[in-house]
């Protein structure tokens, strides 16, 4: 045989993938497609509570900065601008899903300051859970 025909008859030998074949490997993609994204949109979750309670710690040390300056904790009515007025804090801070954080000042030398969660509703559970920090 001549190497042209050699070829040809190793091409009609070959076959090409059935219908039935390429739905399964989409349909394989599919799933895996679907579990990755899963994953990386539960660790983004878990992301943005860690961030939140990172910024509530560092919210905790500019009110202990604040309590050194003014001699006691802002009251509830300042809340946490007066961090940004007195010059503790360059801006206002937020959770990682850009709301408010809620303080209260219980006494002169303590108070809690919470974020309610991906929901930002109070209560839930999860994500969704309130993130609260006392002192």
């Amino acid at each position: 045989m001549t190497r042209r025909k050699a070829l040809r008859h190793k091409a009609r030998g070959t076959r090409g993938m059935t219908l039935i074949e390429i739905m399964v490997v989409i349909a394989i993609m599919g799933m895996m497609a679907t579990l990755i994204t899963v994953f990386f949109v539960r660790q983004q979750d878990q992301a943005k509570v860690d961030g939140t309670l990172i910024q509530m710690h560092n919210i905790e040390e500019a009110l202990d900065a604040y309590k050194i300056r003014a001699g006691s904790y802002p009251s509830t009515e300042e809340g946490l601008q007066v961090l940004v007025t007195g010059g503790v804090m360059k801006e206002k801070p937020q959770d990682m899903w850009d709301a408010d954080f809620q303080y209260v000042r219980h006494s002169q030398r303590s108070y809690s300051l919470k974020s309610f969660g991906a929901d930002g509703v109070s209560g839930g559970e999860g994500f969704d859970a309130d993130l609260s920090l006392e002192n």
